[in-house]
């Protein structure tokens, strides 16, 4: 596989940024994928227009710490605040992006975040966004942004949560598919760029078919500079990815999007803290 070859695979990254930690987890992700692939990286910030529709009725009111008594939302102030929020996105994409000499645009759009994300993917190869905003407990559940990415996009999708960087070991599931041949690709680029180790999960229900699949992936692999671990699994279930995930102390997981059902793929999101690209 020629250099050329394998930067095709990536080469518009839009990423989906907010206020929060986990967003700039994101960012970072993003940023040092769009360096290594010498790709474009696309910035979007959704001003929420269900949050300024509710801002607008006369019974909404908010909290406001360390105030008791709630205070009544007002429209005017919540778009300051949105459009606080969005230049803030932008000069962190701009400091992301410069500091690895990494090309760069940055839109605002107006409406309901996880349609306006969804159809911005449509012209990216990869979308990367955090796991939730601002989630209000300890354990970081998939938020309904990142939910909807993972059904719906047209793209790969990667999904990180703040202080969760990309970290060896990369671990990969291999099923023989051609989404699984993506999987690979994508694996070997994430690892060669954290220290060269690369896990592959093997899914094969018999020893004959895993050596052949482990063939497969060898050749694959034959021209990246990686150490490859291989383990064969008979029960490619929710729960034994994420037992595998767990055990293997996995920095980064990635998964062929058909490897596991909607609400599967779900289960095992909201299981495991270690960063997950869904390849599609």
């Amino acid at each position: 596989m020629s250099k050329q070859d394998e930067q095709q695979t990536i080469r518009r990254i839009l990423v989906a940024l907010d206020a929060s930690h986990h967003s700039l987890a994101a960012l970072e992700a993003a940023a040092d994928l769009a360096a290594t692939l010498e790709a474009e990286l696309l910035g979007l910030f959704v001003e929420d227009a269900n949050l300024l529709r509710l801002a607008g009725l006369p019974v909404a009111r908010e909290m406001r710490y360390p105030f008791i008594a709630p205070a009544r939302l007002d429209r005017t102030r919540m778009e300051r605040a949105l459009r606080a929020q969005a230049e803030q996105a932008r000069r962190a994409l701009a400091a992301a992006s410069e500091r690895r000499h990494v090309a760069w645009s940055f839109r605002v759009v107006r409406g309901e975040v996880a349609s306006e994300v969804l159809a911005a993917a449509m012209e990216a190869d990869l979308l990367t966004l955090g796991k939730a905003s601002r989630p209000i407990i300890r354990r970081v559940r998939i938020g309904s942004t990142a939910r909807a990415a993972t059904e719906g996009a047209p793209c790969c999708v990667l999904m990180l949560q703040r202080d969760v960087g990309i970290q060896p070991p990369v671990v990969v599931t291999y099923d023989g598919t051609r989404i699984a041949h993506k999987a690979i690709t994508m694996a070997a680029h994430l690892a060669r760029q954290h220290m060269g180790t690369l896990t592959v999960l093997i899914l094969a229900d018999t020893a004959d078919v895993a050596q052949r699949l482990r063939a497969e992936v060898a050749d694959l692999l034959h021209k990246w500079d990686l150490r490859v671990r291989y383990r064969r699994l008979t029960d490619a279930s929710s729960t034994t990815l994420i037992r595998e995930v767990q055990s293997e102390g996995s920095g980064m997981l990635v998964l062929s999007g058909t490897s596991l059902g909607q609400e599967a793929l779900q289960r095992l999101l909201d299981a495991v803290d270690c960063p997950v690209m869904v390849v599609r």
